[in-house]
């Protein structure tokens, strides 16, 4: 029994509705799902002492009800605190129509690799993860995170297989790993220490 209706372009955040399982939504993409310990690219990062106090201090007078609310107090800063001394452009809401889907991308940053992140509505990582894979697959190859705003797991697109990480990482508990991560996936392997990387829309 198929999912998907042919020769129809879905919403991205349908697929975050549909209640199968989200290796079969990307099998009949043309894609196959593999759940792994993913082996990301990491760079060091200097102190983030002020950043780990100020989300904290969000986490303390902000009521994180709402995924605006989450995106305003949590998502927003890291990804910023990330771009800000790399050079890079934060795309908000960007706009992509593919073959089988379109609609806006919560997140883009373009680097050394591509990033894209998907906040996952209602807090759901799962359903926000099927979202995120689909996005992925209109993109090409590319790295990819969910996160609730205090929880963030990433995946890898490398032609048709996607691969989606086990670990989850908690904001601010585990930020310096994830400040890590997408640092290493937005930078060259061997960035030199120093030089002001070029912007790239």
């Amino acid at each position: 029994m198929t999912i998907l209706e042919a020769n129809r372009i879905y919403l991205f955040s349908q697929f975050a509705e549909f209640g199968q399982p989200p290796h079969e939504i990307l099998a009949e993409l043309g894609y196959q799902l593999t759940v792994q310990s993913l082996t990301l690219p990491r760079q060091p990062v200097l102190d983030l002492s002020e950043l780990q106090h100020s989300l904290e201090r969000r986490i303390q007078l902000t009521p994180l009800t709402s995924e605006q609310a989450r995106r305003e107090a949590l998502v927003s800063p890291v990804l910023f605190s990330v771009v800000e001394p790399l050079n890079l452009r934060l795309n908000i809401e960007y706009p992509v129509s593919g073959k089988r889907s379109k609609g806006t991308l919560d997140y883009l940053i373009r680097g050394e690799n591509t990033l894209r992140v998907v906040e996952a509505k209602r807090d759901d990582l799962t359903r926000g993860f099927t979202q995120l894979a689909v996005e992925m697959t209109e993109l090409g190859n590319c790295y990819g995170g969910v996160t609730t705003g205090n929880i963030w797991q990433f995946a890898q697109l490398n032609n048709t297989q996607i691969t989606q990480d086990i670990n989850l990482y908690r904001v601010p508990a585990d930020l310096t790993d994830l400040m890590s991560i997408l640092t290493g996936i937005l930078t060259p392997a061997l960035l030199v220490q120093g030089a002001k990387p070029e912007v790239k829309i």
